[in-house]
């Protein structure tokens, strides 16, 4: 992830949210990774003590010029350079905060690897520079930066802090449906796709299929899973095409994680990440990468021990705040959610919104079906949407007011609490 800003001496400053370790300068990845970078003239590279990368700096007039090139190397067809000027860039304060709910809990070295191990860094360069700059100044790409396709919301598991048994509708979103969207997406070059919303990807009965038809034409293919599906010939299917990553949900170890994640049996489901982990080898693959996620209660007696145990069967571990989406919130001051400037959500019956707001009803943009997602992300509505929460105003939508993502978490409750709300 990357910030940008434009100094008062006229430079553009972007710093990663990262450092990049010494470790991996000389790793294939990182040399054809930074390769259009480091070429670029005007550009200062910036390093802490430890001789880790931890941004760079050019003058505008540099800036903009190389956004452009960059922009054509990816195959980006309309430039947003029109609406890039240096109040753009300028820092403001701002209730903002781009991917505020995304906690680091692994090593720089090991979160660089996993970004530069699923290939097309320029393509994600871009794809972050206009994720952080879209949303702080309210630039609108030409198509969304990311789509997220809801193959199916039913599941195995009744987690105690999902939402998912409140859910209206629950099924499987139609193979035609899914294609008409990939297409749409391949026909403007999106970037990444996530094969995934409120549910477990993998009961979708035609899932290696939409693996398979997704990876040949998007860049960056991933979704999320629990991974109690996950046999040999499910990985197989990971490995021969290519999936960018799956970011698995593991909540705790031992007796924690089989009070959260019921039926599973925590032996069971790390010995389907060992087994994927040794195809990977075998096949001499660093595809898929495998990010796995964990709420902080189910882990914040043994923090160590877990990430000790989870780091040998995943690239890279990632810990996430708990949501109490039934009890009282505590909204943060000035808060403006980044994802109507970033992204498209489709449900599995084809409607449509802007966010991964669970019972969103009121801000559906409309159905796929119907609707292209070129004509929803430029809609009246979404820029209505769009406009309240640049003005503040985000809780005139009631769909945003009851939303969890702009309120504070519960950072020490115990696992017994969790179950014991329920949702």
């Amino acid at each position: 992830m990357i910030s940008v800003n434009i100094s008062p001496e006229q430079k553009v400053n972007i710093q990663f949210d990262m450092p990049i370790p010494s470790s991996i300068y000389n790793e294939k990845a990182y040399t054809a990774g930074f390769f259009f970078l480091k070429k670029e003239k005007g550009f200062t590279e910036y390093y802490n003590q430890d001789k880790a990368l931890i941004g760079l700096s050019c003058p505008v007039d540099r800036f903009y010029p190389f956004i452009q090139k960059l922009q054509k190397r990816v195959g980006v067809e309309e430039s947003l350079l029109a609406t890039l000027d240096k109040d753009n860039l300028c820092d403001k304060d701002e209730g903002l905060q781009v991917n505020f709910h995304q906690n680091p809990f692994d090593t720089p070295e090991r979160y660089w690897k996993f970004i530069l191990d699923q290939g097309n860094f320029s393509d994600y360069f871009l794809n972050r520079f206009f994720w952080y700059a879209g949303p702080k100044r309210g630039m609108v790409t030409r198509f969304p930066l990311h789509v997220d396709l809801e193959s199916a919301n039913t599941c195995n598991m009744n987690c105690p802090m999902c939402y998912r048994d409140r859910l209206e509708n629950v099924g499987q979103m139609d193979f035609e449906i899914f294609k008409k969207a990939i297409d749409e997406c391949t026909e403007h070059n999106v970037f990444s796709v996530r094969l995934s919303w409120r549910g477990e990807t993998l009961t979708h009965p035609r899932i290696k299929e939409m693996i398979a038809y997704s990876t040949k034409q998007i860049k960056n293919v991933s979704f999320l899973t629990n991974a109690f599906y996950l046999d040999e010939e499910m990985a197989d299917c990971f490995i021969e095409n290519g999936v960018s990553y799956v970011a698995v949900s593991f909540d705790g170890i031992n007796e924690n994680y089989e009070k959260i994640r019921h039926p599973a049996k925590f032996e069971e489901n790390y010995k389907r990440l060992a087994m994927l982990k040794e195809k990977k080898k075998a096949a001499q693959s660093t595809l898929p990468q495998v990010r796995v996620c964990t709420i902080w209660p189910a882990i914040k007696d043994n923090s160590e021990e877990y990430y000790n145990t989870m780091k040998e069967v995943s690239d890279y571990v990632v810990c996430n705040p708990y949501i109490n989406f039934r009890g009282e919130m505590t909204i943060k001051e000035n808060f403006i959610c980044q994802y109507p400037w970033e992204r498209i959500v489709i449900a599995y019956n084809g409607d449509t919104q802007c966010c991964t707001g669970w019972n969103a009803k009121e801000i559906i943009l409309g159905n796929i079906k119907t609707k292209s997602i070129y004509e929803m992300w430029h809609s009246e509505e979404l820029n209505r949407i769009r406009k309240l929460h640049a003005e503040g105003r985000r809780m005139e939508l009631g769909a945003c007011a009851d939303c969890r993502h702009g309120a504070k978490g519960d950072p020490n409750v115990s696992v017994d609490e969790i179950i014991g709300r329920g949702f």
